[in-house]
């Protein structure tokens, strides 16, 4: 395999995410070419037809797989996962997959070793791997430029309004809710920060109903939790403070925030969504400066995205189909894998068991 061998890319679930993450990821490479389209909804499908130029496209999973695929790219709701991902690595596609991955840790552990013994390259959508600040945030740590981190903080508050918000407050399409959702990413980063998590306490909580939708008609009611936080213990001694919500504002610009904030022996970092291309950092005893991130970590090697064209807040996203397809290529494992998935998986669950026993729970130890 070379970094320049033609892949044929199928989609499959072409609504919101897949618009605004996989398409443009996937349409800017050279030498990649989105082959099929698949989603159940026949009228979004003839549109997307339309406005990419894809003439395949099919309703039925089976159909789309016979248009000779390389590679496929899954952005269903959660609980079409697990079967999604099966047929696609038995068709012996590579295969990349929106989080979570599977509705519980067993089914993801069951998706993860089918996709490991496949020999076929797996990817877990963890999109904010990529921010440029978030890239660069791991080479301070890795670095060692804020020594020993003892203590972070991890935050997601955004403020979706109080009306329904489809799939994805229903637990038996998308298995959590605002931990399934936001929570599970911040996980995986954390993880990649500051090594595995050992244990958590945690609590969960559902603060609306979401009984209406926009236009006021009723809905079934949600049954999942809108806001989480729990304490995390590191296997490396440090501990962080996560939270997230669907009903908090944020500091942001645009009303919500995404930040990171690490305090080592040496200096402190943070990490803003809304500020991409830099962090805050200041050594001890001294206050937070700006820091731009520089040139070499404002992109993934070899992307084809430029980081000065369009909004930073977006754009790096595509870097995250840039990792699927230099994986095949390259003939390597994908960062990050089904296993983080599985890892993301695990220590999610155990929040849950936090929540519901009210006590400090162990993350279990996947082999």
């Amino acid at each position: 395999m070379t970094d320049t061998m033609a892949l044929r890319v199928g989609l499959i679930g072409v609504g919101g995410v897949c618009r605004a993450v996989h398409y443009p990821g996937f349409s800017r490479i050279p030498g990649v070419d989105i082959a099929a389209l698949c989603d159940p909804d026949a009228a979004l499908l003839a549109q997307r037809r339309e406005e990419w130029g894809v003439a395949a496209t099919a309703s039925d999973v089976d159909e789309f797989l016979r248009h000779d695929l390389d590679a496929v790219v899954i952005a269903t709701p959660n609980h079409l996962h697990r079967r999604l991902i099966e047929k696609v690595l038995a068709a012996g596609c590579h295969v990349l997959c929106e989080k979570p991955l599977g509705m519980d840790l067993a089914e993801t552990i069951a998706i993860y070793r089918l996709a490991s013994a496949s020999g076929r390259r797996h990817m877990t959508a963890f999109t904010y791997r990529f921010v440029p600040g978030m890239t660069y945030l791991k080479h301070l740590v890795d670095s060692g430029a804020l020594g020993v981190v003892r203590h972070a903080r991890v935050q997601r508050l955004q403020d979706w309004g109080e009306k329904a918000i489809g799939w994805r407050q229903y637990r038996a399409q998308a298995g959590l809710g605002e931990l399934g959702d936001m929570g599970i990413h911040r996980i995986d980063y954390a993880e990649d920060l500051l090594g595995p998590i050992g244990s958590v306490c945690a609590s969960m909580k559902q603060l609306l109903p979401r009984d209406q939708t926009k236009e006021g008609v009723a809905c079934p009611p949600q049954d999942v939790e809108d806001w989480v936080a729990w304490i995390a213990e590191f296997d490396s001694g440090a501990t962080c403070v996560f939270e997230m919500g669907k009903l908090s504002k944020g500091r942001g610009p645009g009303g919500d925030h995404d930040l990171a904030e690490l305090n080592g022996t040496e200096a402190s970092a943070v990490y803003h969504l809304h500020t991409p291309h830099e962090v805050l950092f200041a050594r001890r005893g001294e206050p937070y400066q700006p820091l731009p991130v520089p040139p070499e970590f404002l992109a993934r090697p070899g992307s084809p995205r430029d980081p000065a064209v369009g909004d930073p807040v977006v754009t790096f996203r595509y870097d995250q189909a840039w990792e699927f397809v230099s994986a095949i290529r390259e003939g390597r494992d994908c960062v990050p894998s089904f296993y983080h998935g599985m890892r993301a998986q695990a220590v999610a669950e155990a929040v849950v068991t936090a929540d519901r026993q009210r006590r400090w729970v162990d993350v279990p130890r996947v082999p």
